[in-house]
C-alpha cells in the first residue's frame, strides 16, 4: 500500500479539526457494528480507529496506532491480503490517478476481503469503503477515512469498486472481482473465463482473441481442470 504514501505532512491544528468533526459523525448510531477509521497518507499511520476494531480483530485501537498500514497483514486473510496489494488494490489505485481532482475527491473505494481475528482465527467477510478526504496543495490525497463492517456477500476472493459520488447518484468506473481460482490462471486462460462468463462462445472467442478454435478447446480444458470443473455453468458458479 505504499503507493498511497504523500510526502506532504497536514497541520496539526488542521488534522485536530478534522479529527472532532469525524468522531462526531463516527459516533452516530453504527458505531458499535463497523470499524471506523481516519489513515493519515503521510505517516501511512491511523489518527483514529474506534474501538469496534477489538472485536473484529482482536487487536486494540492502540495497537493500530502502534503498528499502522503494517497491521493489515495481521487483520487480513493471508490469501486477500495477497491478492489485495499484490493485484486487485494496484490496479483501482492507478486507475484513480488518471481521473481528474475533481472526480478523485468524489470517488470511494468499495473492497470486499476476509479479516481474521487474532485469538480465535475465526474469519468474517467484510466490506470496507474508503475515501479520500483531504487534500494538499498539490491536489494529492493526505487523509483517507473508511468504514468496515461485515457483509453476507460471499466473495470468494477479493472485490474492488471504484464509484463516482454524485449527490445522491453514483455511478461505477471500475469494478474487477478476483477469486482464489482464477488466480491460478494463466493471463490468457483468465481472459478467456471473463469471455465465457459474459455469454460468449467458442468460436466468437477464437475471432475476439485472433487465435485457433483448437487453442480455445485446450485454453478452456486446462481451465477446468485448474478450477475443477467439467462445464461452463459450474465455471461460473465457482468464478462468476
Amino acid at each position: 500500500m505504499q503507493e498511497l504514501h504523500n510526502d506532504t505532512s497536514i497541520k496539526t491544528d488542521e488534522l485536530q479539526s478534522f479529527l472532532v468533526q469525524f468522531k462526531v459523525l463516527g459516533n452516530i448510531g453504527i458505531n458499535a457494528n463497523s470499524i471506523f477509521y481516519v489513515l493519515n497518507l503521510n505517516t501511512m499511520k491511523y489518527e483514529y480507529v474506534n474501538d469496534a476494531c477489538f472485536s473484529f480483530t482482536g487487536y486494540t485501537s492502540a495497537e493500530f496506532y502502534e503498528k499502522g498500514m503494517h497491521i493489515l497483514p495481521l487483520i487480513m486473510a493471508d490469501e486477500d491480503f495477497k491478492l489485495l496489494t499484490t493485484t486487485l488494490f494496484p490496479k483501482m489505485n492507478d486507475f484513480s490517478k488518471d481521473l481528474s481532482f475533481k472526480e478523485r475527491s468524489k470517488i470511494v473505494f468499495e473492497i470486499y476481503y476476509k479479516m481474521k481475528h487474532k485469538s480465535s482465527g475465526k474469519t468474517i467477510q467484510m466490506v470496507e469503503f474508503s475515501s479520500y478526504t483531504k487534500f494538499d496543495d498539490n491536489e494529492q490525497p493526505i487523509l483517507s477515512t473508511g468504514l468496515c463492517y461485515e457483509t453476507s456477500q460471499d466473495v470468494n476472493g477479493v472485490k474492488g469498486v471504484v464509484r463516482l459520488n454524485e449527490g445522491e447518484k453514483q455511478i461505477t468506473l471500475f469494478e474487477e472481482k478476483i477469486t482464489y481460482k482464477k488466480e491460478k490462471l494463466t493471463k490468457t486462460e483468465s481472459t478467456i473465463v471473463d469471455l465465457l462468463i459474459e455469454g460468449l462462445s467458442r468460436k466468437e472467442i477464437a475471432n475476439q482473441l485472433s487465435i485457433s478454435l483448437h487453442t480455445v478447446h485446450t485454453h478452456v480444458k486446462n481451465i477446468y481442470k485448474k478450477v475443477g470443473v467439467n462445464k461452463v455453468s459450474e465455471l461460473i458458479k465457482k468464478i462468476g
